[in-house]
Formats: structure tokens, C-alpha cells, sequence
């Protein structure tokens, strides 16, 4: 893969790279991939100033091409969690992928927040049987994070591991104890707490390098209701996302976040329950992973993925965690509601 260059060494004149590192951008892949627009909303840079930003970026990296099959063999090696339904991870390529942003959009009680338990749980599975052994971090904006169900959930994997588990391989340590203290856990109240933990993250990291998944339940509730300017919140948002990549991919890290659902009134005078955030938040995500009802039954439909066909599987959520709707065996098939927080009904009943 080519290697970084600093933006400061591209030939820009001095007042657009003193915006830029202002603005939290030092490397031409840290503005590589943007739109002149987007890069325009993050930095304060006028478009024709951000589209020789990124043409420039773009030369850089040209400079030394990558062969075809090094990318294959790239795609090849990136990790995924597995979420225990094997239709959502056979429609997702594996599961969670590592390395990537996946956003989990849909309505209150469809399982947003109970995917997430469960990639917490799931990102802890030991090598021996196929997972990453890795930690996770849960940033919890609507007070949605439930203990009860976590416990649930990891109760059921660790059975499921002992089950499965060949008897060489030693297991005595993924334990409930070790699930539950592999998960750290951030209440942030505000926008400005969120983008604090997150730029916290590469120092916890030095303390916890096995954190192989970030979770933020939920991007939107913060950022939607906290900014009345939306192309500040639009170039708020495109600067997080390029953080989070960064972390991402630097650190071999699977980022999850959440998104709510609003309506989009079409010229017909028709609404439309799309994704909330806007368009130019839509091209952050490298997945988009959309959760609704057909009748009673849970849909995972996914809108955008590279190199994966759009397809929507069915799913349910037991007691165990989430699991395929076929899947009746010992584990308890129980459906369970995901809670919402009072304050989170409140903030929705007033939209």
C-alpha cells in the first residue's frame, strides 16, 4: 500500500495547510476519498481551494499504484464479528467487518442497540473457535445500554463456546466475568463528550490494546438535536467519521454506530422513513445496515456496501442475543422488545 504523506509537502500555499491541520487534517489520506464539499464544510476552505486539496491528495497517492491482487488479497484478510445469525453475517460478508464503519439505522424496538450487545459479546470470542479475542468500547448517548441483557447474551455465547469448543483448546478464560469486563463503557451526555471519548480512544488503546470494536449508540441523538446550524454539524460529522476511519483502520477496529430513522416529505407531497443526518452523512459509512418490520417479522436490509450485492435477510432477537429466525433449537427463541429509555422517548415525541 502507498505510505502517508503530509499535507504540508503537497505544494499547497501555507494559509490552506494552516487550515487544514487546524481543522484536524495532516495526511493526504486523511482527505482522500472526501468530496470538495465536504472537505469545504470540515475545514473552511472555499470549494476550489478543497478540490485542489484533494486533487492533489489524489496525485500523491497515484504516485505509487497498488496492483489489483494486493487488493484482493487485502479485502481477503479483513476480520469480522460474528452477530450468531448466520443470514446477517452471510449478507454483511462474514459479519462486522474490521477495519470498517458500519451503521445501523432503523426505528425504536427493531434490535439497533440489541446488535450491538451483541457484537460486544461476539468480538470476545476466543481465536480457537474462530473469533477475534478481541475488547470492546460502548459509547452510550440515549441511556439505552442494558446490563441485564448483556449478561444474557454472554451467558449464551459462553455455552455456546463450551459447546463447540475442541477439547485442546483451552477456554477456562472466556468466562461472563471476562466478557463483561472486556466491555468499556462511556455515558456521554453532549456532543462535545462523544468527540472527547473518541479522540480519547488511541490512549486507551495503550492500556487495552486488545479493543477490536467502538460502538456509538446512537451517532444521531446528539448531532440532531444539539445543532441548529446543519452545515456546521454536516462538517462536525465529516471530521468524526475521518477520525474514526483513521482509528479504524490503523488499529484493526470494527466502528459500529447507530442512526434514527425521520421523514422525508418527496415533491409528490409522499414521506418516506429514510436515515436521519442527511445526505452527505449517507457517503460516511463504509456499510449502511437498515433494520425494519415486514409484519412481525425483523428485516436487515443492506444499502451500501463495497463489492456486496444489496439484499435484506430476516432475523430475530431471543434471549440469547440475535439470532436466525429458523433457528428453534435449545436456545430459548423468546422475542424480546429493546427497551427505550424515557429520555429518548422524549426527545422523540417532540421531533
Amino acid at each position: 500500500m502507498s505510505s502517508r504523506r503530509a499535507l504540508s509537502v503537497l505544494g499547497l500555499p501555507a494559509p490552506v495547510v494552516t487550515k487544514l491541520l487546524d481543522s484536524d487534517f495532516i495526511y493526504d489520506d486523511d482527505v482522500r476519498g472526501l468530496k470538495p464539499v465536504e472537505l469545504s464544510l470540515a475545514s473552511g476552505l472555499t470549494l476550489k481551494e478543497s478540490a485542489e486539496v484533494v486533487r492533489m491528495s489524489t496525485v500523491s497517492s497515484a504516485e505509487q499504484p497498488v496492483s489489483v491482487l494486493q487488493i484482493i488479497e487485502d479485502e481477503c484478510d479483513v476480520s469480522h464479528i460474528v452477530t450468531f445469525c448466520k443470514s446477517l453475517d452471510d449478507l454483511l460478508g462474514g459479519g462486522i467487518p474490521l477495519c470498517a464503519i458500519t451503521e445501523i439505522s432503523g426505528t425504536p424496538g427493531i434490535g439497533k442497540t440489541q446488535l450491538c450487545l451483541q457484537a460486544c459479546v461476539s468480538v470476545q470470542l476466543p481465536s480457537s473457535v474462530g473469533g477475534v479475542g478481541g475488547e470492546a468500547v460502548f459509547i452510550d448517548t440515549e441511556g439505552s445500554f442494558t446490563v441485564g441483557r448483556l449478561k444474557d447474551m454472554a451467558t449464551s455465547a459462553v455455552h455456546h463456546v463450551q459447546t463447540i469448543g475442541s477439547d485442546c483448546a483451552d477456554l477456562s478464560g472466556f468466562t461472563v466475568e471476562s466478557i463483561l469486563k472486556g466491555i468499556h463503557y462511556f455515558r456521554c451526555h453532549s456532543y462535545i463528550e462523544v468527540l472527547a471519548v473518541i479522540r480519547h480512544i488511541p490512549l486507551l488503546l495503550q492500556s487495552h490494546p486488545k479493543i477490536q470494536l467502538i460502538v456509538i449508540d446512537s451517532i444521531a441523538f446528539h448531532f440532531r438535536h444539539d445543532f441548529p446550524d446543519m452545515m456546521a454539524r454536516t462538517g462536525l460529522l465529516c471530521r468524526l467519521t475521518q477520525e474514526l476511519i483513521q482509528q479504524a483502520t490503523k488499529f484493526n477496529i470494527a466502528v459500529i454506530v447507530t442512526n434514527q430513522m425521520t421523514t422525508r416529505i418527496e415533491s409528490a407531497g409522499s414521506s418516506q422513513l429514510v436515515a436521519a443526518l442527511g445526505e452527505t452523512w449517507g457517503h460516511c459509512p463504509t456499510l449502511r445496515l437498515t433494520l425494519h418490520w415486514s409484519g412481525r417479522t425483523r428485516v436487515a436490509t443492506l444499502t451500501k456496501a463495497p463489492h456486496r450485492n444489496n439484499s435484506s435477510v430476516s432475523y430475530q432477537v431471543t434471549v440469547a442475543g440475535i439470532r436466525d429466525l429458523s433457528n428453534l433449537s435449545h436456545e430459548k427463541a423468546t422475542s424480546i422488545p429493546e427497551e427505550i429509555p424515557e429520555a429518548k422517548k422524549r426527545k422523540l415525541t417532540s421531533d
